[in-house]
């Protein structure tokens, strides 16, 4: 049965998942509760505008998801928009599911009209790298050094 990556919005049974795994992930590290994380995904599903989330989904389970958020660092409110809450089960780790949600997020901005991306990771960098993304600079978020790379997501033949 192959993995299909589907918007959250056609699966909102998968909201307390998406909520749980980012907090679980990033929750200690994150000025958000669990319910506030739990609202935003939910609004990923109600609302029109971002954020927009991506589920990587393995019959009629979750296995991961990847978000495009217009916010995700309050240390730098001059950037937007954001790939966020990159996540993959564990077990579903080493086939290349990262690669896919993060392509459908930085395709999902490019349909937007968004010329680049932003993106704050702690470990992750050379994930990031591979995919083509640049690293910045570094941030404070909240309390630990984390990476903050960008990536140009127009295309090659829009103006810049």
């Amino acid at each position: 049965m192959p993995i299909e990556i589907v918007p959250l919005h056609e699966r909102p049974a998968f909201i307390d998942a998406c909520s749980a795994w980012a907090y679980g992930q990033w929750g200690v590290h994150s000025p958000r509760t669990l319910e506030e994380t739990r609202l935003l995904f939910a609004s990923a599903v109600h609302g029109s505008g971002l954020p927009l989330t991506w589920v990587a989904q393995h019959g009629d389970y979750p296995v991961g998801m990847a978000s495009l958020f217009e916010d995700d660092c309050s240390k730098r409110p001059d950037l937007r928009p954001w790939l966020a809450a990159v996540f993959v089960h564990p077990d579903y780790r080493g086939r290349k599911l990262a690669a896919r949600l993060i392509e459908t997020v930085e395709a999902a901005a490019r349909a937007r009209g968004e010329k680049r991306l932003y993106l704050i990771t702690a470990h992750q960098q050379m994930l990031y790298e591979r995919h083509g993304w640049r690293r910045t600079g570094t941030v404070n978020y909240p309390d630990r050094p984390c990476t903050l790379m960008e990536k140009h997501v127009a295309p090659a033949d829009a103006h810049p």
